[in-house]
C-alpha cells in the first residue's frame, strides 16, 4: 500500500491501498492523486519520510495497514480505496446470499487483517472524517481459474471501473463492496453497487468453455462450502508442545 506523500495542505487527495503488506522495509505501490482527477493519478513507491517499523507477519498485516492509514490522515489524504477481500466473509455458508451489511466472518488470518483493515476505516471516517471504499476483492485474474471463479471472478477491466467509480464518487462515507465482475453464478447480494455506479461488465459464465476444456468440473454440484473456498478449510499449523 502506498502514495508519494505530499503535505498536508493537499486538499482533494486520495490513495488507492493495493494491500496489507509492507515488502522489503517499504512501502509497495501505491496509486496518488486528486480525487477529481483520476486521468493524473501517479504511481507512488511509499510515504515520504515515512518509517515502516515492524517486520514479522503479524506486524507486517497489522502495523502495517495502521502506518499507511496513519500516514495518510496526516498527509491530509481525504479518501482512502482498500483492497480487502471476500475471504473477510470467507466463513458464512455458500448458500448464504452475502451483503456488506452483515458481520465480517473471516475464513483465515488473512481475512482477518482485512476485516481489521475495514473496521480502522471505519474509525478514521468517524473520529476523522476520512472517506474510503474497501473493496472486497473475489479472484481478481485475467480469466477465471476454477469453478469457484464462475462465481467471485473480477476481471481487469471492471476492477478498473470499480476503483474509478471508488475514487470519483462525492461522498461515499465508509463503503465496504464486493468486488466482483457480473457472473451468473455470483453467490453474493451487494446493494453498495448501485450506490457507487459501479456496472460491471464482464461475466465468467463467457469462459465456462474454456475451463470445461482444461478439466474444470463447472457442471457438478458446488465444490465448497463457504464463501472463502479452501480458505476456510486449510489445515492449522499444530500448537506447539
Amino acid at each position: 500500500m502506498a502514495f508519494n506523500g505530499g503535505p498536508s495542505t493537499n486538499n482533494g487527495m486520495a490513495i488507492w491501498a493495493i494491500g496489507g503488506g509492507v515488502l522489503n522495509g517499504n512501502f509497495g505501490g501505491g496509486i496518488i492523486g486528486n480525487i477529481a482527477d483520476s486521468a493524473g493519478m501517479q504511481v507512488g513507491n511509499g510515504f515520504d519520510n515515512y518509517e515502516q517499523i515492524s517486520h514479522r507477519v503479524p506486524g507486517v498485516n497489522a502495523r502495517g495497514v495502521f502506518d499507511v492509514f496513519e500516514a495518510a490522515r496526516l498527509a491530509g489524504v481525504q479518501r482512502i480505496v482498500y483492497a480487502s477481500s471476500n475471504h473477510a466473509f470467507g466463513c458464512y455458508p455458500i448458500t448464504e446470499a452475502v451483503s456488506p451489511a452483515l458481520p465480517p466472518r473471516p475464513d483465515s488470518l488473512y481475512g482477518t487483517f482485512k476485516a481489521w483493515g475495514e473496521t480502522m476505516l471505519r474509525c478514521y471516517f468517524d473520529r476523522h472524517g476520512i472517506r474510503s471504499v474497501s473493496l472486497r476483492i473475489g479472484t481478481y485474474r485475467p480469466l477465471p481459474i476454477d469453478q469457484r471463479s464462475l462465481a467471485t471472478w473480477l476481471s481487469p477491466a471492471d476492477v478498473a471501473q470499480l476503483v474509478d467509480k471508488s475514487l470519483r464518487h462525492p461522498d461515499p462515507g465508509c463503503l465496504v463492496v464486493n468486488g466482483y465482475s457480473n457472473n451468473t453464478r455470483i453467490k453474493t447480494f451487494d446493494p453498495n453497487w448501485g450506490f457507487l455506479g459501479y456496472q460491471p461488465k464482464d461475466n465468467a459464465e463467457d469462459h465456462v468453455e474454456m475451463l470445461r476444456g482444461m478439466g474444470v468440473d463447472v457442471d457438478g454440484p458446488w465444490e465448497w462450502p463457504e464463501h472463502g473456498g479452501s480458505h476456510a478449510r486449510a489445515a492449522e499449523r499444530p500448537p506447539r508442545r
